[in-house]
């Protein structure tokens, strides 16, 4: 869904909601020249004054180009973003 807003004196409002198979966002990156891999992203124990919280994996994807180091910045949607947000510069 793309909807568009007037914005005087001369701006327009984009908004854009999508639904997006994981593996068209991996194949967009590829095209970017990212490589996808795995990556395990670990939270400590919490102790809190309620409630404590048990370590925990999140079992994740980065996308990193040549050189690169996974790290949580650049989780895939991370980066996907910003591959969005500047192909969207561009137009």
């Amino acid at each position: 869904m793309i909807n568009l807003t007037e914005k005087p004196p001369d701006l327009v409002a984009m908004e854009i909601k999508m639904t997006i198979p994981q593996t068209d966002i991996f194949a967009f990156l590829q095209m970017k020249g990212y490589e996808i891999k795995g990556f395990p992203i670990h939270y400590p124990a919490e102790q809190g004054f309620l409630l404590d919280e048990p370590a925990t994996v999140w079992h994740t994807f980065t996308a990193t180009k040549e050189g690169e180091e996974q790290c949580r910045e650049n989780q895939f949607l991370n980066v996907f973003k910003r591959e969005v947000k500047q192909l969207l510069k561009e137009i």
